[in-house]
């Protein structure tokens, strides 16, 4: 995982016992069906023009739904994802904001700033259907 980014390694450390090789004990104990894959949203951008059009959800979970089959859980953590350099209130900010819409696709906080997304329950997967249809609505305007 540390190949990658160093988010994704930190996620990692957050759900996964390493030295036993298998899902953290806390974090199994957080999903209803601990068994399958593991799905690591590691960065959304949406282009500043296309900001606070209700996109990102949309786009975001449709993303999820495509790409969680088999998957136990879809996990992610916050940060600032296009590249901008912001100040500790704003990226205390831009957490607060992405917070809510991870909430509003199906994610809950687990711990250490990791959110979880829970593939095996039926709220995430209505929450992803009513972000569509609002996308759905909002591309027929």
């Amino acid at each position: 995982m540390d190949s990658y980014t160093g988010d994704v390694a930190r996620i990692g450390e957050v759900v996964l016992d390493v030295a036993g090789g298998q899902w953290d004990p806390a974090f199994e104990s957080a999903l209803a069906h601990p068994v399958g894959d593991l799905l690591i949203m590691d960065r959304v951008v949406l282009e500043p023009a296309w900001r606070g059009h209700s996109l990102g959800p949309a786009l975001a979970g449709d993303a999820i739904r495509r790409l969680s089959q088999g998957c136990v859980a879809v996990v992610c953590e916050q940060g600032s994802a296009d590249g901008r350099e912001l100040t500790a209130d704003q990226h205390r900010a831009a957490a607060v904001t992405l917070v809510r819409v991870w909430e509003r696709i199906g994610f809950a906080p687990f711990q250490d700033g990791v959110h979880i997304l829970d593939c095996h329950l039926q709220q995430p997967q209505d929450l992803l259907a009513e972000r569509l249809e609002e996308f759905n609505a909002l591309c027929s305007t």
